[in-house]
């Protein structure tokens, strides 16, 4: 059996990445540096479940990186971007400027 090669636009790939929820404002979040779990929840104001569901998807395509720092009796996670999270910044920037420009125009229900 033959198998078939499927071409995908390299916007499609990126959308697929920032088009879920929370995804963006994750990324930008860190985009000055690493941050615990708790203070990512608290500035994004998104339920904990969510929060770990969305951080684990980004882990998992290499776009942010989990350090756990060991204390005594508790482990703290901090959380990142990679080399190539941070190569998703100007996009978000981009992004940003567009939502800051054309805010007005968009009817939110």
């Amino acid at each position: 059996m033959e198998t078939k090669k499927i071409d995908h636009c390299p916007v499609e790939v990126t959308a697929l990445i920032l088009g879920k929820k929370w995804i963006p404002t994750i990324l930008f979040k860190l985009r000055d540096g690493e941050m615990r779990l708790g203070e990512l929840q608290r500035v994004l104001g998104c339920s904990k479940k969510i929060l770990i569901e969305q951080l684990n998807l980004l882990i998992l395509h290499k776009i942010v990186e989990n350090r756990k720092v060991y204390k005594e009796n508790s482990v703290e996670s901090y959380y990142y971007l990679t080399e190539c999270g941070s190569e998703l910044l100007p996009i978000l920037v981009d992004m940003k400027a567009f939502g800051c420009k054309f805010e007005g125009n968009i009817s939110r229900n």
